[in-house]
């Protein structure tokens, strides 16, 4: 890779502190610890991590465990119990020929630490010169041919190219001597923001009998998104069929998005706080079904344990598949981008663990069907 043998040959003054210290697996980690966490910005990717970084937290109780991350991810890792210390990057910053980078490599060199992670699956030359320039001497990250010598324990793809990305980075844990039974996907939210938001849907929706159903209008992990005309019909057929109120959710910054999506919804409960990735998250939290395309959200629903349906169009890899989840159902749209409404109701059946067969679920009235082409059902179009 061009980038990083660039790189290589202009910072090398940074490269000799980190690869002169020598570690053992599994004594690399113990109380007195220092761990830096690398965010790449990718919230799917924070998410896959979260299980290691729990499980180091809950092992090694003292333990220093910091975060270089973009300051949109600050207000979701600052409340968690996880973080330390958060240093917030800027995107310039990371700009190899920009003074900034070079000090930032120099502020990291400092914080002696001895482990880094860099928190992504795809090569990176900037933050794993990064993890480099941390002086630390275990630096996981990304396989790629040019990963050394700033990442020097690498997680490479399994046998079964398959394997849902969410899933990888369990495999390291007896490596670093953690078990698999600490690496717990759910992430760490504060229990009393939970609550509080727990008192806000109970306000906005007292009757416990009706779901609330979060949808995502946001793009999926390829760049499509579905068009906002076929994700109002996708929520009249759900509002049709079950008795439920309806949030958009998603990264705040596609803010206007969501605005737009919510316009033409009818029962959207008004008041409840969606200002920041925070708030999004608590959110999802109390939500009683979640649909998406291939999304960081979908991902974080996942995470959360939450009945999930995925709406994934054809050409999305299986190794964004989740398996063997209870609550989990992925559906591929055809070449048409539908996919056939008794179908997207059997999953929702599904993963709700029958919840929309008792008090959620209303007697839809009979109406012709708008698409004799289709049989009996019509189709959900999409553009994931």
């Amino acid at each position: 890779m061009l980038e990083h043998r660039l790189i290589t040959s202009l910072m090398r003054p940074f490269y000799h502190k980190g690869q002169s210290v020598p570690f053992t697996l599994p004594g690399v980690l113990n109380e007195t610890s220092r761990v830096l966490c690398i965010d790449s910005g990718d919230l799917s990717e924070l998410v896959f991590h979260v299980p290691l970084i729990k499980a180091i937290r809950k092992n090694f109780p003292a333990a220093r465990i910091d975060f270089l991350l973009p300051e949109k991810h600050e207000p979701l890792m600052v409340p968690s119990g996880l973080v330390k210390q958060c240093m917030v990057y800027k995107e310039g910053q990371l700009n190899p020929w920009r003074p900034a980078f070079a000090s930032l490599l120099r502020q990291l060199g400092k914080g002696k630490y001895d482990m880094a992670v860099v928190m992504t699956q795809k090569p990176s030359p900037r933050l794993e010169l990064a993890a480099l320039a941390s002086g630390a001497s275990l630096r996981m990250g990304p396989s790629h041919s040019d990963s050394w010598p700033a990442i020097n324990f690498e997680i490479r793809p399994p046998e079964n190219q398959n394997q849902y990305f969410g899933d990888r980075i369990m495999a390291a844990g007896p490596f670093l001597g953690l078990s698999p039974r600490d690496m717990n996907s759910r992430w760490p939210l504060p229990m009393e923001l939970v609550r509080q938001m727990a008192q806000q849907v109970h306000f906005h929706k007292p009757n416990p009998d009706q779901m609330l159903i979060g949808v995502e209008p946001g793009a999926s992990k390829s760049g499509r998104r579905m068009e906002l005309e076929d994700l109002h019909f996708l929520v009249r057929q759900l509002s049709t069929h079950f008795v439920c109120r309806v949030v958009p959710l998603g990264q705040p910054q596609e803010g206007d998005l969501l605005q737009k999506f919510e316009t033409k919804l009818t029962d959207v409960p008004l008041g409840l706080p969606r200002g920041s990735l925070l708030d999004m998250v608590l959110l999802l939290s109390q939500c009683d079904l979640f649909l998406a395309g291939n999304t960081d959200f979908f991902h974080f629903s996942v995470a959360l344990g939450l009945p999930t349906v995925g709406l994934f169009s054809p050409d999305v890899a299986e190794c964004w598949v989740p398996r063997d989840r209870k609550r989990v159902k992925v559906l591929r749209l055809d070449k048409a981008g539908k996919v056939d409404l008794e179908t997207l109701m059997e999953a929702v059946e599904f993963v709700t663990e029958g919840r929309t067969t008792k008090a959620a679920r209303i007697i839809a009235p009979t109406i012709a069907n708008p698409n004799p082409d289709l049989g009996s059902s019509p189709s959900l179009p999409s553009h994931d």
